[in-house]
């Protein structure tokens, strides 16, 4: 009875965290656009500079999620509920830190980083309150997805689109201009984190005893393979870009960029799946039962509805390209389906890297880097063309696929006894 609940639950939750998180993206998108019109072509220039700069870091501080996540996870699967508000205030005290510090290294070095990159010094010093902002955020956020809260988890990202661009309609309103544009990144964020931390409830700030030395060492050094983890697959689903425009014509390079873009898509709704996967997973491990059959489902998920993508991008792909990009990218065209198969391994292989990162996340993580080198020389052994970056993105998303389900296959027969300390194996 409780594994016929499982599937219903599981698909009502993906489904309501992907509208939501689906939300959020349409109004990002909308959000740069927009300014596109708004701003003159300089000022939006450093707009996305800016942006682009703060991506960057807001990815590598987004490895506290799964950290948080985990050990809030494995603490309700081992029903030690009242370790929660320790685990959580703990790491959070450490975000905190951690971001006033980076925060004012930031406005120390404001007009240097300014000189660098080529923008006004003041955005910079605005943006000091987003690195802070953005810091406290993943604490939060994987404490929403370690409790398995997962509508809270979607509105709070829809929030801080939310926040950033209705703050932004008001500066436009009153003729801001680029000013007005960059206080909303960080405004962003903020309503995003009293958002997130409004939805935790009163449970999470709860007086209670903090969290281990050990625990947070632990935390510290599932972060780093965190880290490591998602630089090599962020450089797995774009060195294969970076190769074409370095080596094919402006027109195919172009050509090539939107089959990359239309990739993405395939790829957004496993993200949704992986979210609610992950808590599940940790709970199993720490309950010493097996999580195959929650694997096994999310594979199924990622490969029923990114399998119907791809045959629409075979069927269709002629019309889908002249629609969304015009006839110059016509180039792209046989590629398109076979881009979005490609893309369905490089998906399913996100599932082991969070079951990983879930259980023992060194030998995966070494895959990874073994995967993006490979991708990296099999790129400069074939002739450029997009045939062969096409078929080497694909073989090595889909060898990554396999070599985890082996390595998983491997040591099912033999998982370690979970005792009570949630440190993380080598």
């Amino acid at each position: 009875m409780r594994l016929a609940r499982l599937p219903s639950k599981f698909g009502f939750q993906t489904a309501a965290l992907f509208l939501l998180d689906g939300l959020a993206n349409v109004i990002d998108f909308f959000f740069h656009f927009w300014m596109g019109r708004v701003l003159i072509p300089a000022d939006f220039a450093i707009l996305q500079t800016l942006n682009s700069v703060m991506l960057v870091y807001t990815t590598a501080s987004g490895v506290f999620q799964p950290v948080v996540g985990r050990f809030i996870a494995e603490a309700q699967g081992r029903e030690q509920h009242d370790s929660i508000p320790g685990i959580f205030q703990s790491f959070l005290r450490a975000a905190l830190w951690l971001g006033l510090f980076l925060a004012g290294i930031l406005l120390l070095f404001s007009k240097s980083i300014a000189q660098f990159i080529n923008v006004p010094s003041w955005t910079i010093q605005i943006s000091a309150a987003l690195i802070f902002l953005s810091t406290l955020r993943p604490v939060a956020a994987g404490s929403l997805q370690g409790s398995e809260n997962f509508i809270a988890f979607g509105l709070a990202r829809l929030a801080l689109s939310l926040g950033r661009i209705l703050l932004v309609f008001f500066f436009v309103q009153a003729g801001t201009g680029l000013p007005g544009a960059v206080l909303a990144l960080p405004f962003g964020w903020l309503a995003s984190v009293l958002c997130t931390f409004l939805f935790l409830g009163k449970t999470f700030w709860r007086k209670s005893k903090p969290a281990s030395a050990s625990l947070l060492r632990e935390g510290w050094k599932l972060s780093v393979y965190a880290l490591f983890a998602y630089i090599a697959y962020m450089s797995l689903t774009s060195i294969d870009l970076v190769w074409v425009n370095q080596n094919l014509s402006g027109e195919l390079a172009g050509a090539y960029a939107g089959l990359v873009l239309m990739r993405r898509i395939v790829a957004l709704l496993p993200a949704e799946v992986i979210i609610v996967m992950f808590p599940r997973v940790v709970k199993t491990l720490a309950r010493d039962e097996s999580p195959s059959h929650i694997l096994a489902l999310t594979a199924i998920i990622i490969l029923t509805v990114s399998g119907l993508l791809a045959v629409l991008y075979f069927l269709f792909s002629d019309q889908l390209i002249a629609i969304i990009f015009g006839r110059s990218y016509q180039a792209a065209v046989p590629f398109l389906g076979w881009m979005a198969v490609g893309m369905i391994g490089v998906s399913l292989s996100s599932i082991w890297l969070n079951y990983y990162l879930a259980e023992k996340p060194r030998n995966f993580v070494i895959l990874l880097g073994i995967a993006f080198a490979l991708e990296w020389i099999l790129l400069n052994l074939f002739p450029p063309s997009m045939q062969s970056a096409v078929l080497i993105f694909g073989a090595t998303g889909w060898l990554l696929t396999i070599s985890g389900f082996f390595l998983y296959i491997f040591k099912i027969g033999r998982l370690p006894r979970r005792g009570a300390s949630p440190a993380v194996s080598q």
